[in-house]
């Protein structure tokens, strides 16, 4: 999924775009999905105007199949995708934030496995921090933190799971459409680095991290 338009980064381009270490954002998930034995091909969904561009950045990736322009909302991008994904009748389909560069192959594809179990599965990892309802800048009430979990991706769901829900519902979250439409979500133990860059402070943190990251990925 590269078809936000990244207001909060506040990047002259969108984020999921933007070089660090070298190489667009993009590229870094790109890299583990082509890795992976569990994955056929990739549907990029990117913003209006950003086709050719993301076709020249994606060039050497092999699994890389097809470049649609997405909507207005994280919803109808899903929409599109599964629009034309239907003809296929793909088994799994997986669904990641290019904005989330630092993606591992074993959590990939421990949530792929997990979604042909279970039907849909995505990452997910614990709140750690005190959590608190506030109003006007003042704490009103605190939650449980022993069974909150922050939701990321990747998402892996059966095709015909996913295709129902998002018919009959409307989130900015397919695990919340599955729910939503009375489906079950397994929950895997995600990871601290598979961050979502959106802020700028995000975009910094990345830039520190991305050069590990690429040694590690070449061992």
């Amino acid at each position: 999924m590269a078809a936000g338009k990244s207001t909060r980064a506040r990047t002259e381009i969108p984020k999921q775009f933007y070089s660090i270490c070298d190489k667009p954002i993009i590229f870094y998930s790109l890299s583990t999905f082509e890795r992976s034995e569990l994955i056929d091909f990739c549907l990029v969904m990117v913003p209006d105007g950003w086709r050719n561009s993301v076709a020249q950045m994606t060039k050497e990736f092999a699994k890389v199949k097809w470049i649609l322009t997405g909507g207005g909302t994280r919803h109808e991008t899903s929409l599109i995708a599964i629009d034309f994904l239907k003809t296929l009748a793909p088994s799994i389909v997986v669904f990641h934030d290019a904005a989330r560069p630092f993606l591992n192959l074993y959590l990939l594809e421990k949530v792929i496995r997990e979604a042909k179990v279970y039907g849909a599965a995505t990452a997910a990892i614990p709140v750690s921090d005190t959590v608190a309802y506030c109003e006007d800048s003042f704490v009103y009430s605190y939650a449980p933190r022993e069974s909150l979990y922050r939701i990321q991706t990747p998402q892996a769901f059966r095709y015909d799971v996913i295709a129902d829900a998002a018919k009959k519902f409307e989130a900015e979250d397919g695990t919340r459409l599955v729910f939503l439409n009375n489906g079950k979500v397994r929950i895997v133990e995600g990871d601290p680095y598979c961050f979502k860059i959106t802020e700028p402070k995000d975009l910094d943190l990345a830039k520190f991290i991305c050069q590990s990251w690429k040694d590690s990925q070449q061992t």
